[in-house]
């Protein structure tokens, strides 16, 4: 029987936003003396992208109350703890990317709300969930029905995948090689970009799902085909193929 993790929600404060003084990408709470985030605005891969850039932070934010019909996820003991510190990350991007989210600006009786903590509860179940619970099935006949060959998505794989060099350092590779396109204005905006993750950890079938113009996606499959080599997901021991999503965000 596998470990679960739990991510649970904890008591949500009630400052008033309205009465906070805006401040960089939200407003400033005295109350916690730290600038609460608004999410609000903000797609699933942008708050994916917040997150992962800023893991090893404390984080107070603020979104909209039906991003929170999903309070809880549970997450294989095995996907967290076969990859060292790249599980803290993936622990958060897959909360969110699967559409649950940390935060809230209201709640059922129109309170504004922030969360500024989350938990991660050990408990023990028979199966994994993916935004809903599936039970697993008999190793025997589970290994005659997968298509290794196939191409999965993250929430299918029991090990995801991931950068060689840690998702920090990758994103660090993405800013120092991408050459922001001219434009006549200071670009503003994300690049949103798809890729497999091929069994020997290169990355193939690089899609633009969007961008901001002036070649910005073209520049970002030029750097990606440069990438470092990642590790490949796995299904029962088995690398196999995955697609992977991921944003490129400018703000200068």
């Amino acid at each position: 029987m596998d470990k679960n993790h739990k991510i649970t929600i904890p008591k949500p404060c009630h400052e008033n936003w309205d009465k906070m003084n805006p401040k960089d990408n939200g407003r400033f709470c005295l109350s916690c003396t730290k600038t609460v985030v608004d999410f609000t605005t903000m797609l699933p891969e942008e708050v994916q992208h917040y997150f992962i850039s800023n893991q090893n932070k404390s984080i107070c934010g603020r979104f909209k109350s039906e991003q929170l019909d999903e309070r809880i996820i549970q997450i294989p003991s095995q996907v967290l703890y076969s990859q060292a510190h790249y599980h803290k990350m993936f622990l958060l991007a897959l909360f969110i990317t699967m559409g649950t989210t940390l935060f809230s600006c209201q709640d059922k009786n129109g309170e504004k709300q922030k969360i500024n903590k989350v938990e991660i509860v050990p408990e023990e179940q028979q199966g994994f969930s993916t935004g809903e619970p599936r039970l697993r099935r008999d190793p025997n006949s589970y290994n005659n029905t997968v298509d290794y060959d196939g191409i999965k998505n993250q929430g299918e794989l029991d090990v995801v995948a991931h950068p060689e060099i840690g998702i920090t350092k990758f994103y660090e590779f993405i800013q120092k090689n991408y050459k922001i396109p001219y434009t006549s204005e200071r670009p503003i905006g994300s690049v949103y970009v798809s890729f497999v993750v091929e069994k020997d950890g290169s990355l193939n079938n690089i899609i633009i799902q969007r961008d901001f113009g002036y070649g910005s996606g073209k520049e970002a499959i030029r750097v990606l085909k440069m990438s470092p080599k990642w590790v490949s997901g796995k299904i029962n021991n088995h690398n196999v193929r995955s697609v992977y999503n991921m944003p490129i965000r400018f703000n200068y």
